[in-house]
């Protein structure tokens, strides 16, 4: 049963590695390398496990998926830099290492080699989990500016599937040393229900990470709330009931305006030249663009502007920043960068990054 179970793992693990390399083109971005890696250290930690002893012991494979779904778990959210996490899965796969080499050459009269492996694997994986999240709980409270984002509202949700998962895994790893206790039959059917509840974990985690989902809420909510935040729920009527009629009109007439003539390429495009194209007052228009769209006049420019620079990249990726921050109607590259990581979470350059593969 056992090596049917290692078998599995394996197959699991090189599916979702050729599906990853497929859709990405082996594009070697830090978030590609660290799902890759959480693949690679369960296809040699499972192999180790067969060629230390055969069959091998199905309590020492859930250590193995224990520790590359940690390393999923360990996957940075769309606001924050890779290579943190990165540095993190490295100081992980180290950590089991040593840990492995350790527990090889170091035996006790109270424990045996399997055991001190075990004990050691499970304060490497919590320990290294306890450190990373204290240290993202730090970073996320110490910036307290982008709470007041738009895209605060995406970025929490990502955060909150993420807390909600690993408090998943954590339960999980908790029922994992139940089974180390428990005798018999009994301990055997927990180790048994622990490796599928890690390969369902595994797989969710893995897609979740490639697409960027949440997998917690729809895929049609998920992408109505990341439409809100970007605007584009709010260019068609609304209804009578929510918005006053006028006010949607006039926002109909200021989207077809940026959407046909786009003033926003010019940089000293001011709210009194809209006032002025709609008929409106500055303070009405100010208001109807605030209501509407979830952003000040200034806000709603930038977005169309980093829309339209997205475009221009696609087409041509040869394009500097520089160039196509002028091209968009930004005064400078530093305002173009701004204004980038405000509205897509990251900078031009991660971006690019992270795209490149899809141009």
């Amino acid at each position: 049963m056992s090596v049917i179970i290692a078998v599995s793992l394996i197959v699991e693990y090189l599916f979702f590695f050729f599906h990853d390399f497929n859709k990405n083109k082996a594009h070697l971005t830090p978030r590609f390398i660290i799902r890759i890696m959480a693949g690679a250290t369960g296809v040699t930690l499972v192999i180790m496990e067969m060629l230390g002893a055969y069959p091998p012991e199905s309590r020492y494979l859930v250590l193995d998926i224990m520790a590359a779904v940690e390393i999923l778990l360990l996957y940075p959210c769309s606001f924050e830099k890779a290579g943190k996490s990165l540095w993190a899965v490295i100081a992980l796969d180290g950590a089991i290492a040593i840990s492995f080499v350790f527990s090889l050459f170091v035996s006790s009269r109270s424990f045996s080699f399997r055991s001190e492996r075990e004990f050691f694997s499970y304060i490497v994986i919590l320990t290294v989990f306890s450190a990373y999240f204290v240290a993202v709980v730090i970073k996320r409270l110490g910036g307290i500016r982008m709470f007041f984002r738009n895209i605060a509202v995406w970025h929490n949700l990502e955060d909150y599937s993420r807390f909600i998962y690993s408090m998943v895994y954590l339960a999980m790893v908790g029922l994992s040393l139940c089974s180390i206790i428990l005798p018999g039959d009994a301990g055997e059917i927990m180790v048994y229900s622990c490796l599928a509840m890690y390969m369902l974990l595994y797989a969710i985690l893995y897609q979740k990470d490639l697409t960027g989902r949440t997998f917690l809420l729809p895929e049609m909510t998920e992408q109505k709330v990341k439409n809100i935040i970007k605007g584009n729920l709010r260019t068609s009527f609304i209804d009578k009931a929510e918005e006053d009629k006028k006010m949607n009109n006039l926002y109909n007439r200021v989207m077809i305006y940026m959407n046909e003539k786009k003033p926003f390429l010019d940089p000293d495009f001011h709210m009194e030249d809209m006032a002025e194209e709609m008929y409106s007052n500055k303070l009405y228009l100010s208001r109807t663009i605030n209501i509407l769209s979830g952003r000040n006049f200034r806000q709603f420019i930038n977005y169309h502007r980093i829309q339209y620079a997205i475009s221009l990249f696609k087409k041509d990726p040869r394009l500097k920043v520089g160039e196509v921050a002028t091209m968009s109607g930004f005064h400078s590259s530093v305002s173009f960068n701004m204004a980038f990581k405000v509205n897509m979470g990251k900078t031009p350059t991660e971006w690019l990054g992270e795209h490149t593969f899809e141009r």
